[in-house]
């Protein structure tokens, strides 16, 4: 009797596990870009935890390329996903030049940004809530790294959200184990192509 009370115990583990996995595993809803938009403007990624952590020097979240870190990688993937979807995309100098290099932190501060700079384009705001390398057993490799954000499309006129995608937060996979900065540029391109596919 104690022992099949224990399988029972073990069966809806595991059935409560495999749930988990699969709700884990689903896409993001990703709904088809504005056909209103012409052109678009992508504003540097914000990162919660990277701007708590400024003036670190160990910065988990540069990606092992020069000065470059997770939110650039994003932006650079973005504007090339874009760019493929037949949008004119502003270049990043032009952007930071207009919007005097400031950085929004939500959506809200996007539009004013974007209705300051007058820019004649959408903006796209991308905001990082998780970035977490998942480690090997060494610790300086990953196997893949764990990505929740955010990617909202603004109307630089009314501050209105034409677009927006919500990735909850998921385990992006690297096939073979490399470099977590390698892992970090690897992860961008997927989830950048996940997001406007």
């Amino acid at each position: 009797m104690r022992i099949q009370v224990s399988a029972n115990v073990i069966i809806r583990i595991e059935l409560i596990a495999t749930l988990l996995g699969v709700v884990a595993c689903a896409p993001a809803v990703v709904t088809p870009l504005p056909q209103n938009v012409r052109r678009i403007a992508v504003l540097p990624p914000y990162q919660r935890a990277a701007a708590a952590e400024r003036g670190s020097s160990a910065d988990k979240y540069s990606v092992g390329l020069p000065n470059m870190t997770v939110g650039d990688v994003l932006a650079y993937q973005a504007r090339l996903r874009l760019a493929e979807k037949g949008f004119e995309v502003l270049s990043p100098g032009a952007v930071k030049v207009a919007t005097k290099d400031r950085a929004p932190t939500s959506p809200q501060m996007a539009a004013q940004i974007l209705r300051e700079a007058n820019l004649d384009a959408a903006g796209l705001y991308i905001e990082v809530r998780r970035w977490e390398p998942t480690p090997n057993s060494r610790g300086l490799k990953a196997d893949g790294v764990i990505v929740a954000l955010d990617a909202v499309m603004i109307d630089p006129k009314t501050g209105a959200v034409l677009w927006q995608v919500h990735r909850p937060s998921r385990p992006v996979p690297v096939y073979g184990v490399v470099l977590t900065g390698q892992a970090n540029v690897i992860v961008a391109e997927t989830v950048m192509r996940e997001i406007f596919q």
